[in-house]
């Protein structure tokens, strides 16, 4: 499974920026697709509290929201390791209400240009 880490421009940033660069970065209506490419999924907005999204396979295309105060919560706990994926940073997003939605999470980090692949010879 591929390992990803933080950005350059993001590694050093706070999560409330980091939260500001994806507002600034992604329209409303937009697609974004799973860090697979399997999966399309429609930001349907983005605000200063809440990102809404939605996807045909899940929750019968009801839009399902990530909150800011969750999303300030998994950024700070994926800062503090060196790389992740969605397997690892379980024990990350079992202690929020993210926890099922950790692959429109990193879809959406990874599309926002926050997190990248890690070079393989680089992961841990």
């Amino acid at each position: 499974m591929d390992r990803y880490h933080f950005t350059v421009k993001c590694k050093d940033a706070s999560p409330e920026k980091i939260w500001e660069f994806i507002q600034n970065g992604l329209s409303n209506d937009v697609i974004i697709k799973s860090i697979k490419d399997k999966v399309p999924y429609n930001i349907n907005y983005i605000t200063e509290s809440e990102i809404s999204f939605s996807v045909k396979t899940r929750n019968d295309g009801k839009p399902e929201i990530i909150t800011l105060e969750d999303f300030i919560r998994i950024i700070i706990g994926l800062m503090k390791m060196e790389t992740f994926n969605t397997s690892t940073s379980k024990p990350i997003f079992r202690e929020s209400k993210v926890y099922r939605k950790r692959s429109p999470m990193f879809a959406l980090l990874v599309s926002s240009g926050v997190i990248e692949k890690t070079l393989k010879t680089h992961q841990l």
